[in-house]
């Protein structure tokens, strides 16, 4: 049994066991009702046990229905319509139990929790927000609901109010990711570069190395700055530090590589010479990021292509195929093979989320899946077969 299927029986299981409790155990206004109430939650659990649970699912919520005193049936109930995706009846679920002037503080703190939920999951980003701002004030769901708050923020680009919120959480010691909120003073330091703010746009980075001391997407971000400026030595030491700690970020290097080198002018190959040299065990991914940013007019990258063909099981076999000896390329043929690979490649995933699997062409700091930082991870294979049959479906 998948773990959404152990949920779901789960779930039924606690509704049906709520309903049967109170059936047993609280008067009812008519023998008729009480009867109908009984029927549907045997009913339920007689589907249940036969494992029929959309048909035990609709049995209780029958039940659920009819027993509407019971403020803990209509939490389950209204649960399990936002897990089946009926949003709206969720929320007038919700909303009829925030409404009841008898409720128990508590239960109205969880009802609007609840509503809060339902909000999001039907994308009202402005009414959720407006109820979870007081839930994070105190509470049973502070935590729960700073968290909340925060993705809200995160969806919104507020990334003041989303610092604010983190730093909540990280004296609880509830942050979700250390990372995030190093990745939340670098959108704002993007935002001001492209405002042409360049000295908001080191404050903010300044924050983020404050944050994360070894942070290779604000050290990126500062050689944008340093090659804009003009200031190659800067530029190639953030570079030579990005590499150093992470050899896959090779894609995410090269484009500002290159940019540096025709910077430097005449000393621009030893600049990227200086840098390969910083990772020499990182031949694969450094080919690979040539290839895919078009930088092969640099002979150190045209030499760790070449020898990326001559190594890589898949890439010199497609060179045998078409009657040419992976060792034996001059610089038109490697630039030839390149332009096909890149071509293949950009039909085809080339980033996955470490943690849920995402897949996507471009890359993303947060990814969109779970939304987890620095989780997406480039793929450093080029996967034939798929670009071919990409290639061959119609547009």
């Amino acid at each position: 049994m998948n773990p959404e299927s152990v949920w779901i029986f789960l779930a039924l299981l606690f509704l049906g066991g709520a309903i049967g409790f109170y059936a047993a155990r609280r008067p009812r206004p008519s023998a008729v009702g009480a009867e109908r109430l009984r029927g549907s939650y045997l009913a339920g659990v007689n589907f249940l046990v036969n494992d029929q649970p959309d048909r035990a699912l609709e049995a209780f919520l029958r039940a659920a229905e009819l027993d509407a005193d019971t403020v803990e049936t209509h939490f389950a109930l209204g649960s399990l319509y936002r897990r089946r995706g009926e949003v709206d009846r969720a929320i007038r679920i919700h909303q009829n139990i925030v409404a009841r002037e008898s409720l128990e503080p508590a239960q109205r703190e969880q009802a609007s929790f609840a509503l809060a939920q339902d909000y999001l999951r039907a994308g009202l980003l402005d009414r959720a927000e407006k109820i979870l701002e007081p839930l994070a004030a105190s509470g049973a769901h502070r935590m729960a609901a700073l968290r909340k708050l925060m993705r809200i923020y995160e969806q919104q680009h507020d990334w003041g109010r989303a610092i604010e919120v983190f730093r909540e959480l990280d004296k609880a010691g509830r942050a979700p990711q250390e990372s995030a909120i190093a990745h939340y003073f670098c959108e704002l330091a993007e935002a001001a570069r492209e405002r042409g703010e360049l000295d908001e746009a080191r404050q903010q980075l300044r924050a983020a190395h404050r944050e994360r001391r070894r942070f290779a997407r604000g050290a990126l971000l500062r050689t944008d700055i340093a090659i804009e400026l003009g200031d190659v030595a800067l530029a190639e030491a953030l570079l030579a530090s990005v590499m150093k700690q992470d050899g896959t970020l090779a894609i995410e290097v090269m484009p500002r590589l290159a940019r540096l080198a025709r910077a430097a002018g005449n000393d621009g190959e030893a600049v990227v010479a200086r840098l390969l040299a910083a990772r020499p065990d990182a031949g694969n991914e450094i080919a690979f990021a040539a290839i895919m940013s078009d930088v092969l007019e640099f002979a150190p990258l045209e030499q760790s292509v070449r020898a990326f063909f001559a190594h890589d099981e898949t890439v010199s076999g497609l060179v045998r195929a078409i009657g040419r000896d992976p060792a034996m390329l001059d610089a038109g043929a490697v630039r030839e093979i390149a332009a096909v690979l890149r071509r293949l490649a950009a039909t085809t995933p080339r980033y996955r989320c470490s943690s849920c699997g995402y897949s996507s062409i471009s890359h993303f700091w947060q990814c969109p899946g779970c939304k987890s930082w620095d989780s997406q991870r480039p793929l450093l294979r080029f996967d034939l077969v798929a670009g071919l049959e990409r290639g061959r479906q119609p547009a």
